[in-house]
């Protein structure tokens, strides 16, 4: 008989545990690829993140990224050469979805500080929904602002 308890308390914890919720009330990103490592002048990187969020209200909300640069030489003359390191912008509107892909582009440009020598660095990424549920800060992989 406590063999037959047992196993049909077994069972329905297990039941239960399966209909628990996938996703999370906060967003979650994921880095899925990046299209290169090493950007040249004139052309962008592109990340493509996953996200998953259980309401599906991340259109309209909040992109943040962070440019971390890792370079040794600091930036010459910084006055002239040294740019803003964040960057917010809008998610674009969407239909309600939980889960899909996000694709951020980041131009040369903006990656590009130090006029004689390549720029090395990764970037933070969080986003934020527009209930204002922010996820965790996820990194990229090192890339490199190559000079001609």
């Amino acid at each position: 008989m406590k063999t037959k308890l047992l196993t049909a308390a077994f069972l329905l914890l297990t039941i239960l545990a399966c209909n628990k919720d996938k996703f999370q009330t906060t967003p979650t990103l994921e880095v899925k690829n990046l299209n290169t490592k090493e950007v040249v002048p004139n052309s962008n990187l592109e990340i493509k993140m996953e996200y998953t969020d259980k309401e599906g209200d991340l259109g309209d909300g909040t992109l943040t990224y962070i440019r971390i640069r890792t370079n040794f030489f600091p930036i010459p003359n910084p006055s002239l050469y040294d740019k803003v390191d964040t960057i917010k912008s809008a998610v674009p509107g969407f239909p309600v979805n939980s889960k899909g892909e996000i694709l951020l582009t980041i131009p040369y440009n903006f990656m590009d500080e130090d006029p004689n020598r390549n720029d090395t660095m990764f970037f933070k990424i969080t986003v934020k929904d527009i209930r204002n549920n922010s996820s965790d800060t996820i990194s990229t992989a090192t890339v490199v602002a190559k000079q001609n």
